[in-house]
């Protein structure tokens, strides 16, 4: 059951990766826009159905995603029963999350270019803010309990040999490779404006699948 679970979870963060891909792949020319930063040029000449598949194809990736971490704690309660539990418990509220989170990204676009059929910039700019201040305590807070505090967790669990895993193991997480996908963009090279930064988390979330194989 523990490997089987581990590599759906390989699978849905793989999965997760794509829709992250069609939701974000802008290219070099894309410009943010507003004070916020929080509009982009490309979402003009972005196809719709990427949006659209994006969150049908996030709908699957996320339940899939999370079997990996499960498989992981299953590991853990073999010894370790209560923060198995209770990392358990954080990570599926941040998995609920992770998939509002998506479908808010695939949405912002859409507003856009909808709003801008009317060339009112001001006015897409207005609603796409409004929005994100309305939903920005769930989002963080969620955003922390799926990728920041499990990732942390598993590396202090590794280092106290509570996980029996290598020390190097410690970078399969999503916050460490969602940081290395941002010193990739930092680089300002054009291969990596969009690619690895805009699904490196997805790519962590699978690595939690791959940590569970190497500690069964």
């Amino acid at each position: 059951m523990i490997k089987t679970l581990a590599i759906i979870g390989i699978i849905g963060g793989l999965l997760c990766a794509v829709a992250d891909l069609l939701l974000d792949i802008k290219g070099p020319a894309n410009k943010k826009i507003g004070k916020a930063g929080m509009i982009e040029s490309a979402w003009m000449n972005m196809a719709h159905w990427r949006f659209v598949w994006s969150d049908i194809l996030a709908m699957f990736a996320v339940p899939m995603y999370s079997c990996g971490f499960i498989s992981l704690m299953m590991i853990l309660a073999k010894k370790n029963q209560t923060p198995a539990t209770i990392l358990t418990v954080v990570f599926l509220c941040g998995a609920m999350g992770g998939f509002m989170i998506h479908t808010f990204l695939c949405l912002q676009p859409t507003i856009y270019q909808r709003i801008m059929e009317k060339e009112d910039p001001a006015l897409a700019q207005k609603v796409i803010t409004s929005i994100f201040k309305q939903i920005y305590v769930p989002f963080f807070t969620l955003y922390s309990m799926l990728v920041i505090i499990p990732a942390i967790a598993v590396m202090v669990l590794i280092a106290l040999g509570m996980l029996r895993a290598p020390l190097w193991c410690m970078i399969l997480n999503p916050l460490v490779i969602q940081i290395f996908g941002l010193l990739f963009r930092a680089t300002k090279l054009e291969i990596f404006i969009d690619a690895p930064s805009c699904c490196a988390a997805s790519l962590g979330l699978a690595a939690y699948g791959i940590l569970a194989l190497l500690c069964f």
